[in-house]
Order: C-alpha cells, then structure tokens, then sequence
C-alpha cells in the first residue's frame, strides 16, 4: 500500500511539475494527427513558437540544452555558411521568405522534440506511451478511413485538394489531408515501433502474442491499402524501419546478451517472414502491384542519370541532373530560387514534380553539399534521440541512411508533420 502511494505521489508530482511539457506533448500529437485535414498552419505554427518560448522562459536549462545542441554541432556552421552563399551567388531569391517560414516550422518541432528529451526528471517516453489508446485509436481510424476513400466515393476529401492536385489517389491519406499519403506512411511506421516498444514491456506472454498479432494484421492492411492508392514509398519505409528496430535491439538489448540467445530468435524470424511471404502470395492485389509497380520501381532505379523520367522517379533525377549541370556541386540556383512547394514551384526548371521530395529541391536550390550539411545535423539528434549507453558509429550510419532514404520520398526538410513523426520514431526506437 505504501509503494502504491507512494507511486501515484509521483505521478501527481510529474504532473504539477511539468505540466506545461505534458501539455506540449498532446499539442504535438494532435497537430500531427489533425492539422494535415483542418489546415490552418498559421495557427498551428503559433501554437508551437508559443510552447517552444514559454518552455524556454519557464527553465533557463532548456535554453542551454538548445543552445549547446546547436552550436556545439559543426554542421550547424556550415549549413549557415553554405546557405549565405547560396543567397548571395544564386540566381533569384523571390521565395527565400516563403520557404524559410516552413524550415523554421521543421526546426521548431526538432526544437521541441530535444527540450522534452533532454530533461532526465520528465519521462517522455512514459508520457508517450499513455497516449497508447488515443494513438491507436487514431491508426484504426485512418486504416478505415483510407479503406473507404479509395473505394472512389471522395469520403473527407475536399474539392480544393482535387483543385490543387487532380491525382485523386493522393489525397486517399485519412486525416492527413491533400497530398498526405507519405505522412500517413511515415505515422503508420511511428505506430510499428511504438507499437513493437509498448508490447515489450507488457508481462503478460498471452496479451504480448495478442499485440504482435495486432501489428502484423494492421501493418498488412496498411500494405494492402497502400495498393489501392499508389503508396510505394510505404513498401520501402516499413522494412527499412523493422531492420533498424532490429539491429538497434540486437546490439544494445539487455534481452539479448549473446549469440545463443540471438540463435535461439531465429526461429521466430524465419516463422515470421514465411507468414509475410504467404500472405503476400496468396492476395492477389499485393502480389501483382508488387511485381509490377515496386520491382519495376527498382529496376528504374538504374537509369536515374537519364533524363525524362517522370512521376515517383524523377524526385531523383531532380537531384542528379543538378550535378551533371554544375551548379548542384556549387550553391545551387539560391534557396529562395524557387519555392519549396510543389504547389508552387511544380514546373521549376521544367521538372513536373519539383518539390516533391527533399533531396531534389534543396541540391537544386542550396547544392549537394548544403544538402549533405542538413542531412548530418539532423542526424545527429536523431541519433542522440535513440538511449543508450554505448555510442555506435554502425548506428549514426543507420540514422543517417534512413534520413537520407525519407529525403528521397518525403518533403521532410519542409514538412513539419513528416519530421514530427520521424523525430518521434527515433524516440521510441529504443
């Protein structure tokens, strides 16, 4: 009785003491879950600077957890120096407001992220995994929702997202509103790891086999739907995020202190991969869009250099063709050369999908090298991000890849939702 008391005292504690940071964490969440379908991102960008400054004032430690984050990060510098001298050499700069508004809004998120981690006496994660109903709650809605939106009906689709982009199967995202396929892919990865991380902890064997018959089934329909509404990025993002999850529990996971132990997981994996392989074969829809839209997908992947490749593969050629001109090794065209905004820029220099994905648009705006810069300054929180007592080059490497991969497919570098739940991903990875 008296631990028990002595427990919620604690938790009554957490709660007066750092209520504004519990605040900030439902805030987070219902932006990322909500603001894509309402809209409104000049309130949702106010709401953020506003907890982000009154977090900052409320703890002078907060300031200097950001503060030494920043400036101790050589990266920083030359994202800096490499950006002035993409304004100053690049040919125009008309969109320079435009697009530093949405990398401020990413910054703010990442800001965000870093304050609710780097204080030890509030446990974020815990706080996160109270949110466990509400977050899965919000994952089978969407499944739903996206189910039923590419049956064609237009189910909480509005007119002006068809307006803006007449791709009707871009908009089949859920709540995650116009063009939110890729946000939703990146939240349905969220919800693999943190559904995989919540049910480790759970004592019970007969509830923990329930949950991973959970996340097996839902994660399929996820891959299912994703056929009906052209979500190829999804096929590469939840592998790519179980192997990481994998790797990370394999090398740093008490559970597993040797290679008997591992040996004796092998079983499980292998079950596990027959059942994914069966399943695959034996619907129709999956097997044939796999054949004919992912392995096709790869086998692209080897003309990347050659001009004229259009829709999904040409967010590369984007990238590619900015270094074969030149001026992609340089500065680029300025960071205020166009807008970082398919919306706005979608025919930028020719290219019908400019903006589409990150890595095209900031080679060809800022260069590879400024590129690269951002890429290794927000890995490097991504990789502080995952706890751990034993730093990994092998793991930087891992987070670096997996940035580098959603930079491919995602507007990440202007997307505050897509870093939202990337940061958050990292978070529960371990």
């Amino acid at each position: 009785m008296l631990k028990l008391k002595s427990e919620r005292k604690i938790k009554l504690t957490l709660k007066r003491d750092y209520l504004l940071e519990s605040l900030f964490v439902f805030y987070l969440l219902i932006m990322g879950l909500l603001s894509g379908y309402f809209g409104r991102n000049a309130f949702w960008l106010i709401g953020l600077f506003c907890f982000v400054i009154f977090l900052l004032i409320n703890k002078s430690k907060y300031w200097y957890e950001i503060e030494a984050a920043i400036f101790n990060n050589a990266s920083f510098y030359a994202i800096f120096a490499l950006g002035c001298a993409s304004v100053v050499l690049g040919t125009s700069n008309q969109y320079l407001a435009y697009n530093l508004k949405w990398w401020l809004q990413v910054l703010l998120v990442l800001f965000g992220i870093i304050i609710l981690d780097s204080n030890s006496k509030y446990d974020f994660r815990s706080i996160l995994k109270s949110y466990f109903y509400l977050l899965n709650f919000f994952w089978i809605a969407n499944l739903v929702i996206v189910t039923i939106q590419c049956t064609g009906n237009g189910f909480l689709i509005k007119p002006e997202w068809l307006v803006a982009n007449s791709y009707y199967k871009d908009h089949c995202s859920g709540l995650f509103g116009a063009s939110g396929t890729h946000k939703f892919s990146l939240f349905a990865t969220f919800m693999l790891i943190y559904n995989l991380s919540f049910t480790r902890k759970i004592s019970s064997s007969f509830r923990r086999s329930g949950m991973y018959i959970y996340i097996l089934a839902t994660e399929m329909w996820m891959l299912y739907i994703s056929t009906l509404n052209d979500n190829k990025a999804f096929f590469a993002l939840l592998p790519a995020w179980f192997l990481s999850y994998f790797i990370i529990h394999v090398t740093n996971e008490k559970a597993i202190k040797s290679l008997n132990k591992f040996v004796k997981l092998l079983p499980s994996v292998i079950l596990l991969v027959i059942i994914v392989i069966i399943i695959l074969k034996t619907v129709p829809a999956l097997a044939s869009y796999i054949q004919d839209y992912i392995v096709g997908a790869v086998l692209k992947f080897v003309t990347l250099g050659k001009r004229g490749n259009r829709g999904s593969i040409e967010r590369i050629t984007i990238a590619i063709n900015a270094i074969e001109e030149g001026y992609g090794l340089l500065f680029g065209k300025g960071l205020g050369a166009a807008a970082a905004s398919e919306r706005l820029s979608g025919h930028y220099l020719g290219y019908s999908h400019f903006s589409m994905s990150s890595i095209g648009t900031m080679i060809t705006l800022g260069g590879v090298w400024f590129y690269l810069s951002i890429c290794i300054f927000y890995t490097h929180f991504f990789n502080r991000f995952i706890k751990s007592h034993k730093k990994s080059i092998v793991r930087w490497l891992l987070c670096l890849l997996i940035f580098m991969a959603l930079t491919m497919y995602t507007t990440i570098f202007d997307s505050p939702i897509s870093m939202l739940w990337t940061c958050l991903t990292f978070v529960v990875l371990l």
